[in-house]
């Protein structure tokens, strides 16, 4: 994600950012920015009609919306959002609807009535280039394979391999074809998906010697082959280790590792593997020590007895503006105190243990018996609003004098105009070159004209 210009933003304040959406991964960022409420700025199609007389004509037309966002859907290939619209235009009145799209490459403005720590935070990190360290592992058993792709944020399976393999028997070469095919198409994938340049770590584990096994493989493979030199030369990037199987649950041992963590301990995915791992630890053995839930953690926070706090951007999303707005507080609070306060994607293998407790839990100093009496309610009319109340309108006029007066640099009808003035310019080049004719022509005739009146000078004079 990119940043169009100059950015001034404010905890507390409105203000607006142009940006550029670059990766899939930044789609992510942006679900976890954008808020029911917020403005949405960007140039976008729909189709209008036109009536002359009894006959009704439609023509889709480009054109810039401003829209204050109702719904937001998350994809791995978009955002999709409603929203109505707030600014003047020809074709679209304000407060009609219009459903749009955001995806890689997109380029619009995003405007707020309130900026908090979190929002910017996560704007921050989702547009700051050295914070893009990424990590990929494969996981394999006999037959299966898995090479999953590890950022900030998320872990995303790229490929997945299942070929059964034969069982040894004597006299029989067919095990050892199918596991020479298996580990080929391995290969293949690994090259296929790894960009060695990003990448700062590979991981290859698997349970039993498997992963010992492909080693070979490939390092004859790529001996003397200068097909395989770009991978060559990245070998000093590969850890081979064991896992207790070649699925997606077993990340979070292989990470949890003294040796793989201090090979990728800047990568922000471990720090999250770490506080589980603690997290895990102390509720396997004093239980008493961990609360579930916002109203446990109300109760641990008035009573300052939080070590650690750790919660999703998937309950940040689900909680309404004003129990975002007192959250958002303590925890710049708890902050800038000695509490350690971790946010984990839901799209992470720790994030999805976290929501499984409901999102928010946390590690206490001492043991707090009581907050066992403490039961959790979901209010579901609360549930999936968002951080700003559809019925509140936009009362911020130094918001909508942003909205106004800061356009996203695109006119939609620019094609429209140009056209036409290309028209009136063909147009008058062709009345020109007529009057030319014309004019012409005229000079012609009266040169026809003069030399005849001559003629009939001369023949008078002569008779």
């Amino acid at each position: 994600m990119r940043f169009k210009g100059k950015y001034n933003l404010k905890p507390g304040q409105s203000g607006f950012v142009h940006l550029i959406i670059d990766t899939e991964e930044d789609l992510w960022a942006l679900y976890n920015i954008m808020a029911i409420g917020d403005c949405i700025k960007l140039a976008t199609f729909r189709k209008v009609q036109h009536e002359s007389g009894s006959k009704v004509t439609s023509k889709k037309r480009k054109m810039v919306l401003t829209l204050r966002v109702e719904e937001i859907d998350y994809s791995p290939e978009g955002i999709r959002f409603r929203g109505k619209n707030v600014s003047q235009n020809e074709y679209v009145a304000i407060g009609q609807y219009q459903t749009d799209e955001i995806c890689v490459n997109s380029f619009f403005s995003l405007y707020k009535s309130c900026w908090d720590e979190m929002y910017i935070d996560t704007l921050k990190r989702a547009t700051d280039v050295t914070q893009t360290s990424e990590v990929v592992a494969i996981l394999m058993e006999e037959g299966i394979a898995n090479l999953f792709y590890l950022t900030n944020t998320q872990t995303v399976n790229k490929g997945k391999i299942n070929l059964s393999i034969p069982k040894k028997r004597n006299g029989s070469t067919q095990h050892d074809k199918g596991r020479e095919k298996f580990f080929q198409q391995i290969l293949d994938k690994f090259l296929k998906h790894i960009n060695f340049e990003n990448i700062k770590v590979i991981i290859i584990a698997s349970p039993g010697f498997t992963q010992e096994d492909f080693r070979k493989y490939m390092e004859e493979k790529i001996e003397n082959n200068k097909e395989f030199s770009t991978l060559k030369n990245n070998l000093k990037k590969i850890i081979y280790t064991h896992s207790s199987s070649g699925f997606k649950h077993s990340l979070e041992e292989i990470l949890a590792k003294k040796e793989i963590k201090n090979l990728i301990k800047d990568v922000k995915c471990v720090d999250d593997v770490s506080v589980m791992e603690r997290f895990n630890e102390v509720l396997g053995t004093e239980m008493d020590k961990i609360f579930f839930g916002y109203k446990q953690f109300l109760i641990a926070y008035e009573k300052k007895a939080i070590d650690t706090l750790i919660f999703t951007d998937g309950y940040i999303r689900k909680i309404t503006g004003i129990e975002r707005k007192e959250l958002n507080k303590k925890i710049q609070e708890l902050k800038s105190g000695t509490v350690e306060v971790c946010q984990f994607s839901s799209l992470h293998t720790t994030g999805e243990k976290v929501d499984e407790f409901g999102g928010i839990v946390g590690i206490l100093k001492y043991v707090m018996p009581e907050l066992s009496e403490v039961e959790e309610e979901e209010d579901e009319d609360k549930k999936g609003k968002g951080s700003t109340n559809l019925e509140e309108e936009i009362k911020d006029e130094n918001l909508m004098d942003l909205i106004n007066d800061n356009l996203v640099n695109y006119n939609p009808d620019k094609e429209d105009e140009d056209e036409k003035e290309e028209k009136e310019k063909k147009g008058k080049k062709k009345t020109k070159q007529e009057n030319k004719n014309i004019s012409q022509q005229r000079k012609k005739n009266q040169r026809k004209r003069s030399s005849f009146d001559d003629n009939d000078d001369y023949e008078d004079d002569v008779y």
